[in-house]
């Protein structure tokens, strides 16, 4: 197996296991209505979400009753799906508690935590797993609790796991168009047109898969031996976003260096986005 098949395999096995937290946490939720809940604090009233992570910090605002915007490291759209997953943390089931004094806080890895996350203020220290029970310990308002480790993963992860999936910022429309194959803008009057033969249908066709296409992982980039580059303009945005292609087998990677991410969508998407016809 080539390197490279090597770390597309690590990043379909990351993505799997992301998925398959969310799915445990959205069960496990359901599950364990007789346990006593780390807190009854309104999931709702959360405005600020701070990760730190291995001296990181992650800073999440409230913008909308469902809109989140990631803020540090860089300032860039959450995926609200992933963010009401984490959410879920501050009432989560309790299976044992300890009084602070009555517990080893070196033994459990919460005598000075790496990774905690506040929630408008509300600090949750991580520890380690019981190796018994595969509960992880967690420090909250003084007391130690043990809860199902289904949070710490994805809090745990790169930010870019809490990226939103969507290429283009929300509300920004496409104005011009530089791909591999053609540029595509609007004339004088105003009609979108190529500087190659392409159909009317299939022009709007174009504008219309980037103004809508998802990836389905968001990553820490990688670098990769470059194979191209396509410049979107947008309504709000003088600077056009740029996006470097990396990758085309399996799947097509389009990675932003600068922001330290990369997105990866499916193959079919490379002729949707970057050689329409």
């Amino acid at each position: 197996m080539t390197s490279m098949s090597k770390k597309n395999s690590l990043n379909l096995f990351l993505l799997l296991i992301v998925a398959m937290l969310i799915g445990i946490i959205y069960f496990s939720e359901n599950e364990s209505s007789e346990l006593e809940r780390l807190s009854t604090i309104d999931i709702t009233s959360i405005k600020t979400i701070i990760i730190q992570r291995k001296g990181n910090n992650t800073v999440i605002n409230k913008q909308t009753a469902t809109d989140w915007m990631i803020k540090q490291p860089i300032d860039i759209a959450a995926n609200k799906f992933r963010i009401n997953s984490i959410l879920k943390i501050i009432n989560a089931p309790v299976h044992s508690r300890y009084a602070i004094n009555t517990i080893n806080l070196v033994s459990i890895g919460l005598d000075n935590s790496a990774t905690t996350i506040s929630l408008n203020g509300h600090l949750i220290e991580f520890g380690i797993i019981n190796p018994v029970t595969n509960l992880r310990y967690v420090k909250f308002k003084n007391m130690i609790y043990t809860i199902e480790d289904v949070y710490y993963p994805l809090i745990n992860s790169h930010f870019g796991t809490l990226v939103s999936f969507k290429l283009l910022p929300a509300n920004n429309k496409v104005s011009k168009l530089i791909l591999l194959n053609q540029t595509i803008a609007k004339d004088d009057n105003g009609l979108w047109q190529s500087n190659i033969s392409i159909t009317a249908d299939n022009i709007i066709k174009t504008i219309d898969h980037w103004q809508t296409i998802q990836a389905f992982g968001v990553h820490a980039y990688l670098k990769r031996k470059i194979l191209g580059e396509v410049f979107v303009y947008t309504d709000k945005q003088q600077e056009p976003i740029s996006y470097v292609i990396t990758d085309i087998d399996p799947w097509l990677i389009l990675a932003r260096p600068e922001l330290g991410l990369e997105y990866h969508l499916d193959l079919d998407a490379y002729e949707q986005l970057i050689t329409a016809k």
